[in-house]
């Protein structure tokens, strides 16, 4: 027989086009048949005749299942969608919930962990010199983009995984809104999938990840409203250790609005020992201007 002979599908019994084969362990697949496995479904090579058939009944009954589930409650990620039915204890991940598609319906109790990888990209900018070179800045900026996937481990007889991922796209790392919405469905499908309570959104506070708005991280520069110690920040903050603007306190820089300081000028309302000053002022020591009380001058 040759290697290009025409083949017969070990389950219809159709023949087999030229690029229409699929092995198995001990025969023959058509796409036809295979387009009817579970999408999750990794090991066809190393299977059987016997457990593809198995498998395709399961499929076939599972149809059932798909007509007879009630959504509760949905998740929606790019392309795939997470479907509760709570009244059942099931679930299901795809792009459509219909009879076409064939989604496997799998028994909540099935799923042996779930969580959410964020995986950041950073790229390096450059910017060109005066001879037409490309110079890296002092200290190195950095472009970051975000995936997030939910990697989904499940016990069932046919498949034990169900990784899928949230964005189609990249999130760059300046798109704020989309970064939050992002890690709030990925934590709200694996506190549905798992039980486990789902983080507070708005002020948030997290390590190891980066974050944008509202936030107290440790260990990365942040934006809005935030308390950190290391890195310099806009807003209304508290810092120790870098210049700051806004309302605030601080000791060992200079200031600007209402502040309270001492060994630096000032502007405004101020009380100051040992500088010249401007305004309704007291001092002792150096000469004023305007309604002032001075002594030894």
């Amino acid at each position: 027989m040759g290697l290009f002979d025409k083949k017969n599908c070990d389950i219809c019994g159709d023949k087999i086009g030229l690029l229409g084969n699929r092995k198995l362990d001990d025969g023959n697949l058509c796409k036809n048949c295979a387009a009817k496995l579970s999408p999750w479904f990794e090991e066809r090579r190393h299977s059987t005749v016997e457990e593809i058939k198995r498998q395709l009944d399961y499929r076939e009954e599972n149809k059932n299942a798909v007509r007879n589930f009630h959504t509760t409650r949905e998740f929606a990620g790019d392309r795939y969608h997470v479907f509760l039915d709570e009244t059942k204890g099931l679930f299901t991940v795809a792009r459509r919930l219909n009879e076409e598609e064939n989604p496997d319906i799998v028994p909540l109790s099935a799923v042996t962990s779930c969580r959410m990888e964020i995986k950041e990209e950073r790229e390096e900018e450059e910017y060109q010199d005066q001879n037409g070179e490309s110079r890296s800045y002092v200290p190195p900026r950095y472009h970051y983009s975000y995936d997030y996937k939910i990697k989904l481990s499940v016990n069932t007889p046919w498949f034990d995984d169900m990784d899928f991922q949230l964005n189609t796209f990249s999130v760059e790392g300046h798109e704020r809104n989309k970064i939050m919405q992002y890690e709030q469905l990925g934590n709200q499908i694996v506190s549905a999938l798992t039980g486990a309570p789902a983080p507070t959104y708005g002020n948030t506070m997290n390590q190891g990840y980066p974050q944008q708005g509202s936030m107290m991280n440790q260990g990365y520069l942040q934006q809005g409203n935030m308390m950190n110690q290391g890195y310099p920040q806009q807003g209304n903050m508290m810092n120790q250790g870098y210049p700051q603007q806004g309302n605030m306190m601080n000791q060992g820089y200079p200031q600007q609005g209402n502040m309270m300081n001492q060994g630096y000028p000032q502007q405004g309302n101020m009380m100051n020992q040992g500088y010249p000053q401007q305004g309704n002022m007291m001092n002792q020591g150096y000469p004023q201007q305007g309604n002032m009380m001075n002594q030894g001058y």
